[in-house]
């Protein structure tokens, strides 16, 4: 199979339809990104979550991007306010009863690993604009809340946070595709 050209393709088809369907697209072509271009630990979609966590490289040139576009910018203004009015949980098990975000304020591979620190502060929130963890753990957590049908395109929240979703990892795919050989 050609995953160089299905990741781009899902990218493209990413910018073509409602919010909903613009994020569902670019979320594929992103863990196809990682478990299949990447060079981050690909046993599972969590592991691989972990492990861009960790890549200070794409890190830090994600972050530049944050500070010097002005409109990403602005998407993670917006999502850190939301979030901080009404933090992001873990509805994917049991849409009645929202979870803490295990994994919110982790980059370890193991949640064992978890510091006290770590533990103890706010989940479901973004800390600042360079919070680079949380950042991806708020894709993850977007697509798991959605792919696990709670999600509602006419619940107004529910709405911003996809579309804060899209318009937040798709610079990404952006870095990520420009790394892609043929």
């Amino acid at each position: 199979m050609d995953y160089k050209r299905l990741i781009r393709s899902w990218h493209l088809k990413a910018s073509e339809e409602d919010y909903f369907s613009k994020f569902v697209f670019e979320y594929l072509a992103f863990i196809a990104y990682l478990k299949t271009q990447s060079p981050y630990d690909k046993s599972s979609d969590r592991s691989a979550i972990q492990s861009l966590k960790r890549d200070d490289e794409i890190k830090n040139e994600y972050l530049i991007k944050v500070e010097n576009d002005i409109n990403l910018n602005s998407s993670w203004l917006a999502t850190q306010d939301e979030l901080k009015e009404k933090p992001l949980g873990n509805v994917s098990r049991d849409p009645d009863n929202t979870e803490e975000i295990v994994w919110w304020n982790c980059s370890r591979g193991q949640l064992r690993d978890k510091t006290e620190e770590e533990w103890t502060k706010e989940a479901g929130v973004l800390h600042s604009l360079e919070d680079w963890e949380n950042m991806v753990e708020f894709w993850y957590s977007i697509r798991n809340n959605l792919f696990h049908g709670t999600k509602d395109p006419e619940v107004k929240r529910d709405k911003k946070l996809v579309e804060f979703g899209y318009k937040t990892l798709s610079p990404l795919m952006q870095i990520f595709i420009s790394r892609m050989r043929d």
